[in-house]
């Protein structure tokens, strides 16, 4: 397991990487546009930082889509929700709707609906490709769709691993001889 990656809590800001850490902490946001036929384009789906919660506070719109820039770059609208609105049966509910009227992207809906619905999927997501090219789960279904189990395999493997890293440095510590 490359030391970078981690077993996180809450989800990973699409907009800066860092953690949001509750659903009350977090947006959901998308691009509406048309394209050069005039058809509706949506595009950009992401999972970022409320507005006044992100660690990019200081900038007028955090971690969101700059609402001007998106404008101008290509006509488009920032359209989004709350975080919450995608959590529980009625989230579920309201992603199977997205989904089945094609409203977004269908990949990138259906990866928010992994990421917001399936418990320690978000905290496993990043661990998942290493787990798999290292034997640790072999994925039932198919690539990108995990069962419960092998979810928490890759946790428990992670675990071990950060465990096991621990103890090295420990172990190493306690070798260290003072001059």
């Amino acid at each position: 397991m490359p030391r970078e990656k981690s077993i996180r809590f809450g989800w990973r800001c699409d907009s800066c990487g860092e953690v949001v850490s509750d659903l009350q902490a977090g947006w959901v946001e998308w691009l509406a546009a048309e394209d050069a036929k005039g058809k509706p384009k949506v595009s950009g789906l992401r999972l970022v930082h409320r507005r006044n919660i992100s660690p990019g506070w200081r900038e007028p719109y955090g971690c969101q889509y700059n609402p001007r820039d998106e404008f101008r770059k290509n006509r488009a609208i920032v359209e989004g929700l709350a975080l919450d609105r995608f959590a529980g049966p009625d989230g579920l509910m309201l992603l199977l709707s997205m989904i089945a009227e094609r409203e977004l992207p269908m990949q990138e809906l259906i990866e928010l609906a992994k990421r917001v619905q399936i418990p320690g999927y978000e905290a496993a997501y990043e661990l998942l490709h290493d787990a798999v090219s290292e034997g640790v789960i072999a994925p039932s279904i198919s690539s990108g769709f995990y069962l419960q189990c092998e979810i928490w395999d890759v946790l428990k493997w992670a675990n071990a691993e950060v465990q096991r890293e621990r103890a090295n440095v420990e172990r190493q510590d306690r070798c260290v001889v003072s001059h």
